[in-house]
């Protein structure tokens, strides 16, 4: 918005004030206590061959740094997955001031733990193309399979009647609030242990711009959906994209990290493993999207911008000419905060007016539970109710949906 100055980032630093929000209180408790904890179930869940000292003595080194409010220290790496020749120029911003990781913004650093996690990871040879995330990945998958059935199965059934019907928007309306309440199955917000979701309903949104959402998708001739969490919200993201495909002229790319982060992020490398997985379970679907990568109408492209620092008013060239004639479907909580910029925008903000003052493309459409005290679009009165239901968490337990939607 040119005609106001940005809002400040949100840190560590925000929750140690006596009057700390709630949601600030839990950014300070990310960096110092939820973020090493992730790095301890990694090591738990680590292969034996893989435990050596040097990357067990790193890792514990790096949760000491998170702790302690160290100086952040330039990435060492120059493997691809680790990035350090696109990260290092936005590091120095920060490290040539002195911040450490509770001054710099939050966004920031805890984009740079799973960086930082990687290159302690290629200190054991055998481990510099691990993923060290998967154990969880699958083990969220064979725990969403009760949902799959219960479910996911019956929506397929709800797009087939649709189909030779009149109620195509009905059926794309359904996928997409399943494929956004799939996204409280966030294993970054468990500190890397599976736990059960609780599900959500349309008196549980704070922002409702499902129509938009779905005229913009009918309209379509294509979509790019980023994709956020493994597990459940795959599976429900997976499903909104075959109703698409098949109620839609449409073709669809699905956008994916190209590093393991945030516990749960989907890579490139885990898309035909989730397809394999849904072979045997739900075979009609997996064939299905097999088909649809097979003609062209679907594809999966991998960017390292979905693993640095950034916010999407940075976007690289290529990405902007992807989105210049798509409608962009953005998922989950962290692709919300990248487009924000992980900053206090006051909650009543107008999302319209936000993204009209950067946005490219032909249409956005933000899909997300609320798991940060980033956000904007909630009106005063949403806010309010919100609030006198879950006065400390509202804004951080995923409790709260938004469904957010701009046509340009």
């Amino acid at each position: 918005m040119p005609d106001k100055d940005l809002p400040e980032p949100l840190r560590a630093s925000d929750g140690l004030s006596a009057d700390a929000a709630p949601e600030d209180v839990f950014t300070h408790d990310t960096i110092t206590n939820r973020m090493p904890k992730i790095l301890d179930s990694v090591l738990a869940k680590l292969p034996a061959e893989f435990q050596t000292a040097p990357v067990v003595e790193g890792v514990r080194r790096l949760q000491e740094e998170m702790r302690s409010d160290a100086q952040l220290k330039f990435l060492m790496s120059g493997s691809a997955r680790v990035g350090s020749k696109s990260w290092n120029p936005h590091l120095s911003e920060f490290i040539e001031k002195g911040e450490g990781w509770h001054t710099a913004p939050w966004w920031l650093v805890e984009n740079y733990m799973y960086k930082r996690l990687l290159e302690e990871l290629e200190n054991c040879a055998e481990a510099t193309s691990y993923d060290p995330f998967e154990p969880v990945k699958f083990q969220a998958l064979e725990q969403a399979e009760e949902s799959l059935q219960a479910s996911l199965a019956p929506l397929m059934d709800v797009v087939a009647e649709a189909k030779s019907s009149e109620k195509v928007k009905d059926a794309l309306d359904a996928t997409i609030l399943r494929s956004l309440w799939g996204n409280q199955a966030d294993l970054s917000l468990s500190a890397g242990e599976v736990a059960a979701v609780k599900g959500g309903a349309v008196d549980s949104l704070v922002s409702d711009h499902r129509g938009v959402a779905v005229e913009l998708l009918s309209s379509a001739t294509d979509v790019i959906v980023v994709l956020d969490n493994h597990g459940l919200e795959v599976l429900c993201d997976l499903v909104l994209v075959d109703s698409i495909l098949r109620l839609t002229t449409a073709s669809v790319t699905l956008h994916v990290k190209d590093a393991p982060v945030f516990v749960s992020d989907v890579t490139q490398k885990d898309v035909p493993e989730v397809l394999q997985w849904l072979e045997p379970r739900l075979p009609v679907l997996a064939e299905r999207l097999k088909q649809s990568q097979a003609d062209g109408r679907l594809r999966v492209k991998a960017h390292d911008f979905y693993t640095g620092g950034r916010a999407f008013w940075e976007l690289p060239q290529d990405l902007q000419e992807d989105y210049a004639e798509a409608v962009v479907i953005l998922k989950g909580d962290a692709n919300y905060r990248r487009l924000l910029g992980d900053l206090h925008w006051p909650y009543d903000t107008d999302f319209v007016d936000f993204a009209r003052s950067f946005w490219k493309g032909k249409g956005l459409i933000c899909l997300r539970t609320m798991k940060s005290g980033v956000a904007l679009g909630i009106s005063e009165g949403e806010q309010n109710r919100a609030k006198s239901a879950h006065p400390d968490d509202w804004l951080t337990s995923g409790t709260y949906g938004q469904v957010l939607a701009f046509q340009r």
